[in-house]
């Protein structure tokens, strides 16, 4: 791109910016055209009586598809074969921006191909230009896409895309508020449950200290009564060994 730009700086008339706007329009390394679309001198062309057409074509590249294309070719001028490939390329590339997962019957026909090899490798050839990542399942014939790039956005359409952006972010923002109610209901939880359990073990600990002060006086009760004079006569002494330490 930074070359059709340079380009563009010397161009002398509307035929040099037309040539400028093939060259990009064939350079497979071009896939952006945001930049040109912004030349005050390529917007010139919209007005041209000859050359609008071009234009036209530019915005086609830009942000449309083949099928467009196709609705539109009377008025447009006709691509190059590598334009058509380019074109095929950037309609692969919205297609996959709107679904994550296309069948092969769709793209033979958004890509106008007689069968599924043809299919396959134009797949391929768009994933090793980095334009997208995706994976080819043969046997349900379908492509699942990973990765897609962008591409150029209107004007008119950035409204839109900021309030799309800004819907998401309030889901997001009200996704992390719930995560956070949730962690303080889960650490209030465990706080309570903590709770519980040092208060049960305070009741333990308090019920055991009270049996065995509960066990410890009733031994030193039975002592007593042991050394009481009632039960120190030879009579009570004698009928205890008698019955083996106690009455029934």
């Amino acid at each position: 791109m930074e070359d059709c730009l340079v380009s563009l700086k010397s161009a002398s008339s509307e035929a040099d910016i037309v040539t400028v706007i093939q060259t990009a329009l064939e350079d497979e390394n071009v896939h952006h055209f945001g930049r040109l679309l912004e030349s005050s001198v390529v917007q010139k062309l919209a007005e041209s009586s000859e050359f609008s057409g071009y234009w036209r074509l530019l915005e086609v590249f830009a942000f449309e598809t083949l099928g467009y294309y196709r609705s539109m070719e009377t008025q447009l001028p006709k691509l190059s074969d590598k334009q058509t490939e380019k074109l095929k390329h950037l309609t692969l590339v919205s297609l996959a921006s709107d679904a994550k997962v296309i069948p092969y019957d769709v793209l033979m026909k958004e890509l106008e191909f007689s069968n599924e090899q043809q299919v396959e490798d134009m797949v391929i050839a768009t994933i090793y230009k980095n334009l997208l990542s995706a994976k080819l399942d043969q046997q349900r014939q379908l492509i699942e896409i990973e990765y897609v790039i962008g591409r150029d956005v209107r004007r008119s359409d950035l409204q839109k895309l900021h309030n799309m952006l800004s819907e998401w972010s309030a889901v997001c923002e009200q996704v992390l508020a719930d995560i956070s109610s949730n962690i303080e209901l889960s650490n209030s939880q465990a706080a309570s449950r903590k709770a519980d359990e040092r208060n049960f073990t305070m009741a333990l600990q308090e019920l055991r200290t009270s049996h065995a002060v509960a066990s410890a006086s009733g031994k030193n009760a039975d002592r007593a009564l042991r050394n009481d004079s009632q039960f120190s006569s030879s009579e009570y002494q004698n009928e205890e060994m008698r019955t083996g330490g106690g009455f029934e």
